[in-house]
């Protein structure tokens, strides 16, 4: 048990480094007027994500064009975008586009319902309507 002061208050006598931080930091557009002050190779690089997510949304059939009933609004849309580190230190620049859905009125609700079920429940029925249909 310490009796003194200096007892006490003993320093490391370990080597001490200096400390070199280095901090990367990659900094993502928060919309499309932020990509203009990017480098033209960053540019580009986001124009062709932006490209590659309209490609897919399209290909995937995820939208229709339709003509909006009169005195409604349809509802935005806005530009997600991510920087993706990949295999070999490279990155690679990530564009989402998403649907502003906050704006939507309370009536419009009952059009966007997606019903899902769990895996479980779903045996569960199965296995029920089997045990129906055996008997």
């Amino acid at each position: 048990m310490p009796t003194t002061y200096t007892e006490l208050s003993r320093r490391s006598t370990r080597e001490r480094r200096s400390s070199d931080i280095v901090c990367q930091v990659n900094t993502e557009p928060s919309n499309f007027n932020e990509i203009k002050l990017y480098p033209a190779k960053d540019q580009v690089a986001w124009q062709e994500a932006m490209n590659r997510e309209l490609k897919s949304l399209k290909g995937l059939e995820v939208y229709k064009d339709v003509k909006l009933p009169p005195g409604e609004r349809a509802i935005g849309c806005k530009w997600v975008y991510k920087i993706k580190p990949s295999v070999g230190g490279t990155v690679s620049h990530k564009a989402r586009l998403v649907a502003q859905g906050f704006v939507q009125s309370d009536r419009d609700y009952d059009e966007v319902f997606a019903p899902s079920l769990r895996a479980n429940t779903l045996r569960a029925v199965l296995v029920g309507q089997l045990r129906i249909n055996i008997k």
